[in-house]
């Protein structure tokens, strides 16, 4: 009898003494003072065991033993709960089924009424038993369903540009910009990635006004619909990170990612407007652990000869042959019942940079991340699984507002 007591103090005590110093949620470490507590209480019913089974010199073993099968009673049929829920086999999984039926072979070998008789304060043993289960099922039902959905995710994204300066041949216009992006939330986040984005725009002028047929055109072609002007052109300027090394790093809220940049353009581009933007993939830092390999597992798509070498999966990709570059690093769940019961995840991001061979689309940069088992990160999820990331992780990608100034202005300032 001794054995399943000891064998559920062991994992009780494990997932307990790490939620309690590392769990990301208030309650996640409330849960796990309770199984530090259960532990504590289920090694008193292992040497209870001992003397109950032998000479009984402790009038209160029986009741001890009683209360500690209970215990792992309830929390067993719990963790299979949440086992058979998330529907994924771990190390942990045959643990749960096995103390479980040990549990009620040990209260049908224990006769509960006849411990009850036996004892000096039945009632106060009844009561500790009802008490220690609804502790168990109120901390691990909090654990499972709580989400803090209260405290919402939010980040500001600015781009703004400087004071341009021309040189000295005014053949190269140096214009600075400002990008950053502000955690404005009460959230702590983790930055899966970030990119800014600068562009060229080029249009057609025409005096006379375009028909609603040709701002349908615009709108399905994802362009901003304009009465005297169409868009020709927008070439790619320049893009990078938000900052240098800002991937797998973290905001806690009021935390600003920031950097100045400057933007050499040759003076005599024919541009209409230089338009910039940026974007970021957060995760939620309570939802989840993001491990430090993270950032060293990055890989790109090319070789030591700068070749292209690697294909992205299809649907990362505008079409074959996009360069990217990609981290990916496993993930811990907010708390360690979690751990236990459910398969490690990996979050997985890429930056992609499509270069188009046809010469008439657009070349274009942008960001794609996803959570993912070992070995399915090339996998498309769907719709559902999708909305499941967002939720269960609180995966977000959030975009600035486009920034645009004519070009003419800042080659020519109104000062001049």
């Amino acid at each position: 009898m001794a054995a399943g007591l000891l064998l559920t103090a062991l994992v009780l005590g494990r997932i307990g003494e790490k939620d309690v110093s590392e769990a990301l949620t208030f309650g996640g470490r409330l849960a796990g003072a309770t199984f530090v507590f259960a532990t504590a209480v289920e090694l008193t019913a292992v040497i209870a065991a001992f003397d109950y089974l032998g000479k009984r010199h402790w009038i209160y073993s029986g009741a001890a033993v009683l209360i500690g099968v209970l215990i792992a009673l309830s929390f067993n049929a719990l963790l299979l709960y949440v086992q058979i829920n998330a529907g994924e086999y771990t190390r942990y999984a045959w643990i749960w089924p096995t103390v479980l039926l040990w549990s009620f072979w040990a209260l049908w070998k224990l006769n509960p009424r006849q411990v009850w008789r036996q004892s000096p304060h039945p009632r106060s043993v009844a009561t500790g038993a009802v008490v220690a289960a609804l502790i168990s099922v109120g901390n691990l039902v909090y654990t499972r369903a709580y989400a803090p959905y209260a405290a919402a995710v939010s980040m500001d994204i600015v781009v703004k540009f400087g004071k341009p300066q021309l040189n000295a041949e005014r053949t190269v216009l140096h214009l600075p910009m400002h990008v950053a992006a502000k955690n404005s939330g009460k959230v702590p986040v983790y930055i899966l990635g970030t990119l800014y984005e600068v562009y060229g725009r080029s249009t057609n002028f025409t005096a006379k006004a375009r028909s609603v047929t040709e701002w349908k055109g615009d709108i399905l072609a994802g362009r901003d619909a304009e009465r005297n002007a169409e868009i020709r052109d927008r070439e790619l300027i320049s893009y990078g990170t938000i900052a240098k090394g800002d991937s797998g790093s973290w905001l806690e809220p009021g935390d600003v990612l920031s950097e100045d940049k400057i933007l050499t353009i040759p003076a005599n581009s024919q541009f209409d407007a230089i338009e910039g933007s940026g974007q970021v993939i957060v995760m939620r830092k309570d939802r989840a652990k993001l491990y430090g390999d993270y950032l060293s597992g990055g890989t790109v798509s090319w070789d030591e000869k700068l070749s292209h070498a690697e294909d992205a999966p299809a649907w990362v990709v505008i079409e074959a042959g996009d360069e990217y570059l990609r981290y990916r690093g496993r993930l811990s769940y907010s708390s360690e019942i979690l751990n236990v019961t459910h398969r490690p995840r990996y979050a997985t991001f890429w930056w992609v940079t499509h270069k188009p061979r046809d010469g008439k689309s657009e070349e274009d940069t942008y960001l794609v991340a996803t959570i993912s088992f070992r070995g399915e990160e090339g996998r498309q999820l769907s719709a559902a699984e999708s909305e499941e990331i967002t939720e269960t992780y609180g995966v977000f990608q959030i975009s600035s507002g486009q920034t645009r100034e004519p070009f003419a202005a800042l080659v020519r300032p109104p000062t001049e």
